[in-house]
């Protein structure tokens, strides 16, 4: 008895020294984080009117304009954006440029969908078929793009 006694009041010691140790880690790290966050604001009026060119494109059945407006109207809003932070993004496609957002601290991932936006462009450029639905894909992540980028929230 005294030994299954000792063991309950280790194994207790242990889980709740293990949930002190977590609930006293957290709020420090949520307070320092919100302390050190802000946001910019990102003209997309050129962006969106990129966009809704390819809307029409997309209406007309002509897809690769689609896809290349897009891709224009992503890379207009990233550049916007990594003019904030001073980069030039002269040399920098889409999924480069994604990829700085996110390492200056850029608090929305946009790297998977770009890639993707990427590889769909690259493949027209090859002439490859490319679905209705891919263009259309295309077009929601744009202007999904556009939208969450009006706003964008930065951790230093």
């Amino acid at each position: 008895i005294v030994v299954c006694v000792m063991s309950a009041v280790i194994v207790t010691y242990s889980i709740a020294k293990k949930i002190l140790s977590l609930s006293t880690g957290k709020p420090q790290t949520s307070s320092s984080s919100k302390e050190r966050e802000y946001f910019i604001s990102i003209d997309v009026s050129d962006a969106l009117s990129l966009y809704n060119q390819a809307q029409n494109f997309f209406e007309r059945g002509e897809y690769k304009n689609v896809v290349q407006y897009c891709y224009n109207a992503i890379k207009d809003v990233f550049a916007k954006v990594l003019s904030h932070f001073n980069i030039s993004p002269e040399d920098l496609n889409v999924v480069d440029m994604s990829y700085i957002v996110q390492v200056k601290g850029v608090r929305v991932s946009f790297i998977d969908h770009v890639q993707h936006a990427n590889f769909i462009r690259l493949r027209m450029i090859v002439g490859q078929m490319v679905s209705k639905d891919e263009v259309s894909w295309m077009l929601k992540t744009c202007k999904a793009i556009i939208d969450m980028s009006k706003e964008l929230p930065i951790a230093l």
